[in-house]
């Protein structure tokens, strides 16, 4: 996948995971945080939809998860449960190759699958969400010593905290 950053030339994916969907995400070497050198930057290339290289906002796949509540709450409230028991599993990356291979740890298909009647509602597949929120999870907790960001918000959505509060923590995050 390529991507052209304002300012800055045309970068190259080090890694591509193509979803069921067609959905393409792209992992692109970034240069924040502790460990810069494992930094990564996530972009997605959705071709049903546009030619052009997106980034997954937070705030989108939490809208989408609202979504998907409204219209199967318990299993949407077990999905939520899932990812959040996922930013317990996920472990920081620690060398080059394992950034290189960071789609080794995220969740196989068939993990998912009991999720996938959700698909039907809102934009984004429950595998999408998924992997991006792993990406973010693992990239949160190699840039940052004490990451809990993510946690506090899988926390709050399955706290069903008001929309204010999930609304403020998904856009506290960034992206």
């Amino acid at each position: 996948m390529e991507w052209k950053p304002r300012n800055k030339p045309r970068l190259y994916s080090i890694k591509n995971i193509k979803l069921k969907n067609g959905v393409t995400i792209g992992i692109f070497q970034g240069s924040k945080g502790q460990r810069p050198e494992l930094d990564m930057v996530i972009k997605y290339l959705d071709p049903s939809k546009s030619s052009k290289v997106r980034t997954p906002k937070h705030i989108h796949w939490v809208i989408d998860l609202l979504i998907k509540k409204e219209h199967s709450k318990a299993l949407t409230m077990d999905f939520i449960s899932y990812l959040r028991s996922m930013w317990d599993t996920l472990e920081p990356l620690k060398t080059k190759n394992e950034q290189l291979n960071v789609d080794q740890k995220l969740t196989p298909n068939k993990d998912l699958a009991r999720f996938e009647d959700l698909n039907i509602y809102g934009e984004y597949s429950v595998e999408f969400i998924a992997y991006i929120t792993e990406l973010f999870v693992i990239e949160e907790k190699t840039g940052m010593e004490d990451a809990h960001v993510f946690k506090e918000l899988f926390d709050a959505l399955l706290a069903e905290k008001d929309i204010f509060y999930v609304v403020s923590k998904a856009t506290q995050i960034g992206h």
